[in-house]
């Protein structure tokens, strides 16, 4: 795991610059490479092959062609390719996944992503050509981002990097994207290709670019990767046995390093599954597990986690995770996250990392297992309106005044009332609601939702429950919320986190599991479950889903000070007036009340008003100034 950056022009100091600002993403040495058209840095964590062979920016040379590259990630099977690349007559200096990757450019030009298993954000500098090419995994698991005007390119792994070009002035008022704030508000992140600012851009998860040097443009820009509905019916038994096998190999992959690997441990099926698949691959009485508890019982997973460190007896370490721990994390947040970001299972992810940090460098995590397996509520949700919406209409009428009036036996039923009733006559209002509980739905997320759940609802062959997990897979809340949460946190304590789940091939195979092997009423995981019946106890296959959720209300008090609201609330009127009477009206309907929601609104206020007064400046600005 690393950091890179670069621009397509000559300057020492501003590539200096961006190397400083990513320090913490490679802690272990930087480097650059300059000429006439191109500057590129580098700041290496070292993994794999820890020798200063491997630094970066590295040198590929064959007879026909010279190559440079700056890489962020890894690539697991990069042993396998290197003998087919040594079979083909290529040649190696190093023991890096890095030099496979540029071989690997040299053999198959630009389809050799193709044929990577991993997680990358990467740019070779073809020094014939004069191109630069650029890649982004699969998943969007490793960040990329540019900034592009005006005949300049300038990338990095974070926007951070990108803003110390100063001569810029990109973080200015008038540069803040109104489009991003609003669908940050509406989502918690802001998805790609946007950033909160113009200019500014993310590099879409699955994404290859290339841009020509003499002519200052970007000549490609496409998909290599898009997920692909398998019309083949599997049964089980055949299902359970790849399933076993893949899982199998994808820990065994991403247990290759050179230093300590450890896992996260939250006593949930998908990192139980990942640490009882590590011992085949290393002594569990060596393996250092880590885990984050919550000093409210309704939150708390430690009675599940100690009963799978008890199983495998690993060497676990535990945290509380506190009020005190939530404030000193927000105080950072904005160091983290530099741009709006408010998924609060992110100030844990913090703490944890930094608790794992001291005693590994790589950990292994069970990311990815609710989106391959069916296991958020939101699919069962889906799976029980994919039925109801068959109904004719008069029947659904009468359905929601039923559900209506028993809704408070299951919190699901009140998610379900809202969509059965949209489902009725506003399709708009029901693509968004699938995609939100937030009350603020500006039309632009409105418009988001409905494409996005259009596409996935086509490629699902409209099935609701399939559509919203492959939504989930594709589109933009894994790569641009839970991936970016996992990413930032992880390299702000310089570590790197591995997911088995997001294996490429388990794409795949989850398009291959019917929906009745996912989901069903009140069910979830369902294939899932018998798979790791031989290696997990019992009470953590039947246990139900928690979520890493800390009790957000119980830190609100302290995080947001009652003389501070109103200038939080007072910034949203420079982006949109709606916005802003929208929080007006929350405050005087939640604030301090037992609508648990709100807090998740509020904790959006927070992040985003934080963010606002560490990166931009809130000189002189007018009250009256509404920019909507």
């Amino acid at each position: 795991m690393c950091g890179i950056n670069g621009f397509n022009f000559n300057c020492e100091s501003g590539i200096k610059k961006m190397i400083t600002s990513l320090n913490h993403r490679g802690p272990d040495g930087n480097d650059f490479y300059m000429d006439s058209k191109v500057s590129l840095g580098h700041n290496r964590l070292s993994i794999i092959d820890l020798s200063n062979a491997s630094s970066q920016p590295l040198t590929y040379t064959t007879h026909q062609s010279q190559f440079k590259i700056v890489f962020n990630g890894e690539i697991y099977n990069y042993v396998e390719l290197k003998k087919q690349l040594l079979s083909l007559g290529y040649t190696f200096n190093t023991e890096s996944d890095t030099e496979v990757i540029l071989a690997a450019f040299a053999e198959w030009g630009e389809k050799c992503v193709n044929r990577f298993n991993g997680m990358w954000a990467f740019c070779i500098y073809d020094i014939n050509k004069q191109t630069l090419f650029f890649s982004r995994d699969r998943l969007g698991v490793k960040p990329l981002y540019y900034f592009n005007l005006k005949e300049k390119l300038i990338f990095a792994s974070e926007l951070k990097s990108i803003l110390t070009h100063e001569d810029l002035q990109i973080n200015k008022l008038e540069n803040i994207d109104n489009e991003s704030v609003k669908l940050y508000f509406a989502l918690g992140y802001i998805p790609a290709p946007k950033t909160i600012y113009k200019n500014v851009f993310k590099v879409e998860a699955g994404t290859n670019l290339l841009f020509d040097l003499d002519t200052a443009e970007f000549v490609k820009k496409y998909k290599f990767f898009e997920i692909q509905q398998s019309r083949k019916e599997y049964n089980e038994k055949v299902l359970l046995e790849q399933g076993e096998a893949l899982i199998k190999d994808a820990v065994r992959l991403r247990m290759r390093s050179d230093v300590p690997v450890g896992a996260f441990l939250s006593g949930g099926l998908d990192s139980s599954t990942v640490v009882a698949e590590m011992r085949h691959f290393t002594e569990l009485s060596n393996l250092h597990t880590f885990s984050m508890g919550f000093d409210e019982n309704k939150y708390d997973e430690t009675p599940f986690i100690n009963i799978v460190k008890d199983s495998f007896k690993t060497k676990h370490h535990h945290l509380t995770f506190t009020n005190p721990d939530f404030m000193t994390a927000l105080e950072i947040y904005p160091q983290i996250f530099d741009e709006p970001f408010s998924d609060y299972s992110s100030y844990p992810t913090y703490n944890i990392c930094r608790l794992a940090q001291r005693h590994v460098t790589v950990v292994l995590s069970g990311d990815g297992g609710d989106e391959i397996f069916g296991g958020y509520p939101i699919y069962s949700v889906g799976y029980t309106l994919d039925r109801l919406m068959k109904l004719p209409t008069f029947l659904r009428e009468s359905l929601l005044k039923t559900i209506h009036s028993v809704k408070w036996l299951n919190p699901k039923l009140d998610k379900i009332a809202e969509l059965l009733k949209l489902s009725l006559n506003e399709k708009d209002e029901f693509y968004s609601e699938l995609f939100s509980n937030n009350r603020y739905k500006p039309k632009i997320f409105k418009t988001f939702s409905k494409g996005k759940l259009g596409e996935a609802l086509e490629m699902a062959e409209n099935n609701l429950a399939e559509a919203l997990r492959i939504y989930d897979l594709r589109s933009n809340t894994l790569s641009d919320n839970y991936l970016v949460k996992v990413d930032r946190t992880s390299m702000a304590n310089s570590i790197e986190v591995r997911s088995p789940f997001l294996d490429y091939r388990f794409i795949d195979f989850s398009q291959k599991i019917p929906v009745k092997h996912k989901v069903s009423f009140g069910k979830d995981k369902i294939l899932m479950r018998k798979m790791v019946e031989p290696i997990l106890p019992s009470e953590i296959i039947t246990r139900k889903k928690m979520g890493f959720t800390p009790p957000i209300k119980k830190f609100l008090a302290s995080a947001l000070p009652e003389n501070k609201l109103s200038t939080y609330i007072d910034y949203l009127r420079l982006f949109d007036y709606k916005l802003f009477e929208f929080y007006n009206n929350l405050v005087t309907k939640s604030f301090n009340s037992n609508d648990s929601q709100s807090d998740y609104y509020f904790i959006k206020l927070i992040t985003f008003a934080r963010w606002f007064e560490y990166w931009i400046s809130t000189d002189n600005l007018k009250k009256d100034d509404t920019r909507h």
